[in-house]
């Protein structure tokens, strides 16, 4: 994936979505083997949105195409994986400190000159910067039934990241033959539910299932 068709469909899918606080969004997109190969934002410049929000957008990219697998196994998104990373009294939750197992590589996220960042020069495109998130806003990118890699989006509420990057791999075609990894917005996450959290003003969200 090229820097201009990531920051085409990150601007348009935020223009596009109305959930969330209404704020901009870095996109990082990964290859197959998790390198990353384009990195973006929807604002007018760098600080438009949460400069934190650029290395949370690998590590999600990084976390949904590490985790998903070609059809028909198929996609597993970051907001999927909310549920059952939580602790619990009976400590129950079989993934239980996934987070903790893969950590960012903080040499690749904060290397090099900041002007460059979200360019066709960010400093990041060709490393591993690793990472695993565990809310809304990664999921797998296909061509067919084949994973090819995954997109990363932050900026906003877990949800509203969530949904522009639902938008985003729906812009550039690379969708999987059967999109199951929507994220289910309910009042308690628990691993039986395999739900993830209500956002501030998430009604709109994209690629959500029943809600409660």
């Amino acid at each position: 994936m090229s820097h201009g068709q990531l920051k085409a469909a990150v601007t348009q899918a935020a223009a596009a979505d109305s959930t969330g606080l209404n704020n901009d969004f870095w996109a990082v997109a990964v290859t197959r083997s998790g390198q990353v190969c384009a990195v973006a934002y929807s604002g007018g410049n760098i600080y438009a949105q949460w400069l934190l929000s650029r290395q949370i957008a690998a590590a999600k990219a990084y976390t949904a195409n590490g985790l998903s697998l070609d059809a028909p196994k198929g996609p597993l998104s970051t907001a999927q994986l909310y549920g059952f990373v939580q602790p619990s009294p009976s400590g129950g939750n079989p993934l239980f400190g996934l987070e903790g197992g893969n950590v960012l590589d903080a040499r690749a996220a904060y290397d090099g000159n900041v002007a460059e960042f979200g360019t066709p020069r960010d400093p990041m495109i060709g490393r591993r910067v690793g990472g695993t998130i565990t809310f809304g806003g990664g999921l797998a990118l296909y061509d067919g039934k084949r994973a090819i890699g995954g997109v990363g989006v932050s900026g906003d509420t877990a949800c509203a990241d969530h949904s522009v990057a639902w938008r985003i791999r729906s812009i550039l075609k690379l969708v999987p033959p059967s999109p199951t990894d929507t994220i289910t917005l309910t009042a308690g996450a628990t691993p039986a539910t395999g739900g993830h959290p209500r956002c501030p003003n998430d009604t709109g969200t994209q690629g959500q299932t029943a809600t409660n």
